[in-house]
Order: structure tokens, then sequence, then C-alpha cells
């Protein structure tokens, strides 16, 4: 059967049915881990289960935290706009899942904190250092979960018809609520409900528009001949978009700061031994692996399926960004099977409400713990568990608000969200792994590294939005398919016949959204060269110069003053590298020297070693 195009019609009413049963459902949890939680509100049981969470639903909570519906919608457009390096987002994702199972996990497992950030306290021996990294990781966490609500209700709005300002509320009051009542069980179990919601809506997809493809018209040919499947280019200039190097190696710095950040170290606290803490690691590579190899082929789906109707919804003015394709190719595929596209619109709510609440959630632990502090603990107006719910409340709110407040998203979502992670994780992972790597390490090189280079990265950052040149697009899909003969469209919205239906159709002018198409690459005359480095490396460059900067500024500074660092606070990799000691054996090691050195007469006895638990594992 010859494909021919048919413009997308609006959702069924099957489909509605279904959103508002997994809203629904996600509620529900929510209540039912609220009531639960009632029984001991305290909060270590809100934040951390008591630390009795099991394996596989954290795993899963892991992974949908930061599978948003950024890489749903984003990575599908990158594949189709640029090609298909896009996936290699997936492997940089899996290398710094390895990296942080043998540093950050083994690392901060055993101190059993409830704040990510008292670790800084506790190696720098500053309030003043876990103060800066809390608040970097708030600004992070802010910053990407406005976008995160903000793009999936921005495409439903044009593809679906649902009001950008309903999108953002049902999304962020439904995470709210349900974050605010069951705290991090309900989280976690949600997630867990949303990862089988993901994951169905990816294979609906796949599978149908395989069938519409058939096997006379060639996925991986026509993918192929468009240049959508160039795995590998090895420049090495930092200006090149994607490259091997700065996918592999650039990318891989700007996930390493998720695992060091709250959400995901409250569910690593949140099990109940440190080899459950490295099996969810273990078993969250291949999950990783598995899901952008499904965002890849469905990307070069996509491109091949209106390659082969000869109609590009953006460059037709049906769309207004190529942001929204994902979205609009579902209920294209999907319009004989009412339901199904209900599934993958609440797989788009997923993964904007896995990332809203986890990170609602602990933004609410870093204040209770690190800002308010003892205020809280002392407090007899309010109790901690309640504080805590009405942050979670408050988050919300503020998060909603910026979501709505977003105007414009010119560009890849992927690419703003992996900005985000790279220019504000990157000094924090380099902080983290200053004090874990270097001994000498002092507060003073911990608060001047990461704050120069977090001003270095956001200046970058933003000058490369405001002056660095645009990307290089590949060749799109043609538009003579998209206007048969019996089909009228203006530039308004208007009536439309076609195929005896009649339907309503709005048309965008895009040429705010494709204007920027380059026919060369970036060059050395093309402005200040820092403005056009690739953004996959400012991960990199945050966590190197944190380091770089750390390691002199602390050294010329008098390093560890005399006071060497424990050995439970350097990564287990590292200690006997480094010939770092527990706290016990620099307190003999002083005894000894006291009584060589004649300065005390008292027998010291026979010294006892009490092993700690976690030895055998780190």
């Amino acid at each position: 059967m010859d494909l021919a195009f048919s413009p997308v019609p609006d959702p069924h009413i099957a489909d509605y049915i279904v959103i508002a049963i997994f809203l629904c459902v996600c509620m529900g949890i929510g209540v039912y881990y609220g009531y639960q939680t009632n029984k001991k509100p305290t909060l270590e049981n809100y934040f951390l289960g008591n630390r009795r969470l099991l394996l596989l639903p954290v795993t899963l909570s892991l992974f949908v935290t930061f599978a948003s519906a950024i890489s749903l919608m984003g990575v599908p457009a990158e594949v189709y706009v640029y090609g298909i390096r896009g996936v290699y987002i997936g492997l940089a994702y899996f290398i710094s899942v390895i990296i942080a199972s043998v540093t950050v996990v083994p690392l901060l497992y055993p101190l059993h904190l409830t704040s990510t950030y008292e670790y800084l306290q506790l190696r720098f021996r500053s309030k003043g250092v876990r103060t800066l990294g809390t608040m970097i990781g708030m600004l992070q966490t802010v910053a990407y979960m406005g976008v995160t609500l903000y793009a999936p209700a921005l495409a439903l709005q044009i593809v679906a018809g649902i009001p950008l300002w309903l999108s953002i509320v049902v999304i962020g009051l439904v995470g709210t609520i349900y974050t605010a009542i069951g705290g991090i069980k309900s989280v976690v179990w949600t997630d867990a409900f949303q990862f089988v919601m993901i994951f169905i809506g990816l294979i609906a997809v796949s599978i149908k528009g395989s069938i519409l493809m058939g096997t006379r018209y060639s996925v991986i040919g026509i993918a192929t001949e468009g240049r959508r499947l160039e795995f590998f280019n090895f420049d090495p200039d930092p200006r090149s978009r994607h490259t091997v190097w700065g996918m592999l190696i650039g990318l891989t710095f700007a996930f390493v700061p998720n695992w060091c950040n709250q959400s995901s170290v409250q569910r690593v606290s949140s099990l109940r031994s440190l080899k459950a803490a490295k099996r969810a690691f273990w078993l969250l590579g291949p999950i990783v692996i598995a899901y952008f190899a499904f965002l890849g082929y469905l990307g070069i789906l996509l491109y091949s399926y209106y390659y082969t109707l000869e109609c590009d919804p953006v460059q037709a003015g049906f769309l207004s960004n190529f942001n929204q394709l994902m979205p609009y190719f579902v209920l294209d595929v999907l319009r004989s099977l009412p339901g199904l596209s209900g599934i993958y619109i609440s797989c788009l709510f997923s993964g904007a409400l896995s990332t809203l609440s986890s990170g609602i959630n602990s933004l609410a632990a870093n204040t209770v713990e690190d800002i308010l502090g003892d205020c809280v603990k002392k407090s007899e107006v309010i109790s901690q568990t309640t504080a805590a719910k009405l942050f979670v409340m408050l988050y919300g709110l503020v998060v909603v608000g910026l979501a709505y407040a977003i105007n414009s998203m010119s560009g890849s979502i992927t690419q703003m969200a992996l900005s985000v992670f790279g220019a504000c994780g990157g000094p924090l992972a380099g902080l983290f792994f200053l004090g874990g790597m270097i001994p000498k390490a002092n507060w003073k090189g911990a608060i001047s590294g990461s704050l120069m280079t977090l001003a270095f990265n956001i200046w970058m950052a933003v000058s490369s939005q405001m002056y660095g040149a645009k990307p290089v697009k590949l060749l799109q899909n043609p538009t003579s398919g998209c206007f048969p003969g019996n089909l009228t469209v203006t530039m308004n919205e208007s009536t439309m016949h076609t195929y005896n239906t009649t339907m309503k159709l709005t048309v965008y002018n895009v040429t705010g959204h494709s204007s920027f198409i380059q026919t060369s690459p970036v060059t050395p005359d093309d402005g200040f060269f820092l403005y056009n480095v690739s953004y996959v490396w400012y991960g990199f460059i945050g966590f190197s110069l944190t380091l770089i900067i750390g390691t002199v500024v602390s050294l010329c500074t008098g390093g560890d003053g005399g006071e060497p660092v424990e050995d439970r606070l350097i990564f287990p990799i590292l200690r006997k590298i480094c010939d770092v000691k527990s706290k016990y054996q620099y307190d003999v090691a002083e005894m000894e020297e006291k009584t060589r050195n004649g300065s005390t007469t008292e027998s010291m006895g026979q010294i006892i070693y009490f092993r700690r638990d976690d030895e055998d594992d780190a």
C-alpha cells in the first residue's frame, strides 16, 4: 500500500480516557503511600523510606528521573534533524553510570546522609562549601525542571490541542500533590509505574510505524541516503557540534553530576545496603542502552516515514518547530488505534512527572537539611515533616510558574537541557570529585574553584546562545507531498478539505524557528572561539577547571593544614593510592608518636580495631 500524507486528526475520546486513568493511578499511589508514611511521620521515613526500599523500583526510579519528556521528544527530533550521533547521549549516560558505581555510590552510601551536600561539609570542614554546593545543585534542578515541564506542554498544545497552561498546571499539580503526600515512597513507586508506561508507548509506536513502512520502504536505506546514519565524526575541533570525542568524553561529564545531586543520592541512600546500591547501578546500564536504542530507531523511522510521504511537517508549516515532531508522528501513525495515542501522551506526562516529583522532593530535602537546618529541627511551631511537605508544594508552584514563563524554545530541547546539565553540573561534579580525589584539597580551593568555574560556564553557555553560530542542519525532507490537489491551506486557521473530511488546521509561519539553517559549518571567522564551543563540552570544562583551580588554590593556601582527611571521605578505589587512614588509625598513630617522644607515660594497652560494616563492599 502506498503511503500518502493525510492531516493528523485530534486525539480520540479514548485517548483522553487513558490519560485520565493514568493521572488517577499516579494520584492513587501518592495517597496510598501518604497514608503509610503518616503512620511513622519522621524525616527519614519521608525522604528515605527508612532506608528500606526495594532494589528494582529504585533502579527504575533512577532511570525515569532523567529519562524525561525532553529525551522522549528531543532525541528522535535530534536524529531527524542532525543525524544518528544524537544517540551517543545514551553511551555517555552509560559511561557516567559506570563511573558513579565505583566512585560516588561506595563513597556516599556508607555515610548515611539525608542531604547529599552534607558530604561537602564533612569533607571540607566548612558550612560555606555545603551551602555553595546546595545552591548550585538547586539552580541546576530548578532550571532543568522548568524546561522539562514546558517542553511536553508546548508540543501537546500544538499537536493535540491541549492548552499550554492546562498541560503545565495539570502535570505540575498532580506531581506536586502526590510527592507532598507520599514522600519518597510515592515518588519511587509512581516512577516504576511510569517506566512501564514509557516503554509501552515506545514499543507501540515503533511497531505500528514499522508496519506502516512495511517491506516496500527500507527505513535503514532511506536514512542512510539522507545521511542520518553517519555514526562517526573524529574532528578534534571542539566547535564541531557532535563528534565522537565530544559525545563520549564531554557529555559523560555532563551526566556525572546527575549521580552527585540530591535526587540520585536520595534514592541510593533509601536502599538497604551498599551491595543493593551498586546493583541498582549495574541494572541501570542495560536499561539506558535499550532506551536510547529505541529513541534512535524512532528518529530514523520518523525521518524515513516523512521522506516517503514527501512531507516535512515543520517545513510545510504544520508545526512551529522540530521539537513537536514526535508527538505529531505518534498521532499520525496511531490514528487507527484509539487509546494508543493516549498511552504515548501519558508517556510524555510520565517523563515530566517523574522529573518534577524527584526534583521538588530533593529541593525540599535540601531546604530543610542544608539551608534551614537547626531552625526547623528546634522549631516548636512546625515539625520537620510538615515543613518538608510545605516546601514540596512551594517548589512545585515555583516550577509551574517558571515553565509557564518560558516564552520561546529555539533550537533542540535536548541541547537546552544538556547545556543546563553541563554549565551548572560540571562545577558541582568537580566539587565532589575534588573532595573525593584530592586529600590535600581544602575549603578555600573548593569555594574558589567551583565559583570561578560556575561563572565561566554560565557566561560561555549564555554567550553561545546569544552570539554563537547556529548548528548546521542536514538536508530536510521535501514538502511536495503535504499539499495534494484537494487540500487547500492558508496561513491562518481555516477550513481544510481533504479526503472527503472537513478539519481545522493551523499552519505556522516557521521562519523564526527554521531560518537558522546553515549552509556551511562553523569557521574561525564566525565570532569569538568560546562562543562556538559545542554544548557537549560544558560539563567536561566545568569539571576539569574546578579540579584544577581547586587543587592549585588548596596547595597555595596550606593544603589540609596538618589535619589529614579521613579515609571514609575519599573514594574507596583511591584510598590506598592516596595513603589515607581512618580516624581511628590517625588517633593511634598520634598516641604512638607521643609515646616515642616521651610525652605520655600512660600505657596504651592492647589496641583493638573494629572493622566497619561497609569495608567488605568498599
